[in-house]
């Protein structure tokens, strides 16, 4: 009993806290684009989305906001650092899709008529399969409700030639997304365990995240 109150405070607290400070941050759509270009963009050599241990959580970070990384399915556990200060982004599902075009002439040619909308409707298909979704950071439950549902507005990405999509470097666009995303004020100073789960039907992918981190 007194532990469910505990982590009811707690989470009281932690909701009050992030109503006060996030305001200052972008919206959720415009972290889920960045979220996305750190992730696409990073080397396959480098990446945070197959990075196993967490050698790789400072790869192109900036800002006042530090991303963590899911998986592609299965457990994962990571062990960072992350500087004081900087609030935290992660999606606990997301799925992006990108309608590509080919060039005909020099003109660029959709193989889709109206390609923004064809996406935004595969992503929205797509992540109205997912279920089991959960957060908890240091213990303590964190809900995840249709408030951290969102679709991004269209971007592009500059894919490498090392890429993890495997496939031809260049500009991408338009590409959506759509996920179930956390943005959390920044964490005090010592030891945190943030972890995280959830399944996508569609694709029958399901993930199970751990971050243990030091803030310094």
């Amino acid at each position: 009993m007194n532990m469910k109150i505990k982590n009811g405070v707690f989470a009281l607290a932690l909701t009050i806290v992030a109503n006060v400070t996030l305001a200052q941050y972008p919206p959720a759509s415009l972290l889920a684009t960045k979220w996305w270009k750190w992730a696409l963009e990073t080397p396959a050599s480098e990446n945070p989305l197959t990075d196993t241990t967490g050698q790789f959580a400072a790869v192109n970070q900036s800002g006042r906001v530090w991303f963590l990384a899911g998986n592609f399915g299965g457990t994962t556990v990571r062990t960072i650092t992350v500087p004081s200060g900087k609030a935290l982004f992660f999606p606990i599902v997301n799925v992006f899709d990108v309608e590509d075009a080919i060039i005909a002439g020099g003109v660029k040619l959709f193989l889709l008529p109206q390609p923004v909308q064809v996406a935004q409707t595969v992503v929205s298909n797509i992540i109205a399969t997912a279920t089991g979704l959960s957060c908890e950071v240091d213990g303590s439950p964190v809900p995840i409700t249709a408030a951290n549902l969102e679709q991004s507005a269209p971007f592009s990405l500059r894919l490498p030639d090392d890429n993890i999509l495997g496939v031809p470097a260049g500009v991408y666009f338009p590409a959506v997304d759509s996920g179930y995303y956390v943005l959390l004020p920044p964490l005090s100073a010592g030891q945190h365990t943030i972890h995280w789960a959830g399944s996508i039907t569609f694709f029958s992918l399901s993930l199970d995240v751990t971050y243990n981190i030091t803030v310094q």
